[in-house]
């Protein structure tokens, strides 16, 4: 696991997207610490997308938002680096804002949940997560 890049979302979108989740990456038991790099490629059409990325701390029964990525009619390449080493104040969960991210909690798994709304054409979604 330590220093691999795994992709957690490769897709072309085309029509409206509803919380739709990808494929989970699993047995990251360990990760301390996770730089993410979400590229969309805008083609024509739509309106707005998000990205979700988010990780499980009861081996994928749940998964908690850690990350979020906005996109709308441009292309464009978004990072963020987390970790997990952090301390955290006691707090009680609530899913992200727009851009926002929750540092200090890094699970034994990681996926992304796309939401997208309008009709994009020839428009694609990379999301890639570099696990250390």
């Amino acid at each position: 696991m330590a220093g691999q890049v795994y992709t957690l979302a490769s897709l072309a979108i085309t029509t409206a997207l509803s919380a739709q989740a990808q494929t989970a990456v699993e047995d990251l038991d360990g990760m301390t610490a996770v730089t993410l790099e979400a590229v969309f490629g805008y083609g024509s059409g739509g309106t707005s997308c998000s990205v979700v990325v988010q990780t499980s701390l009861d081996g994928g029964s749940n998964f908690r938002d850690i990350a979020r990525f906005d996109f709308t009619t441009a292309s464009a390449t978004k990072l963020a680096n987390l970790s997990g080493l952090l301390s955290k104040a006691v707090t009680a969960y609530a899913a992200l804002g727009s851009e926002g991210v929750l540092d200090g909690i890094l699970g034994d798994a990681l996926r992304v949940v796309v939401t997208s709304v309008g009709t994009y054409a020839n428009t694609t979604l990379s999301v890639r997560a570099s696990v250390r």
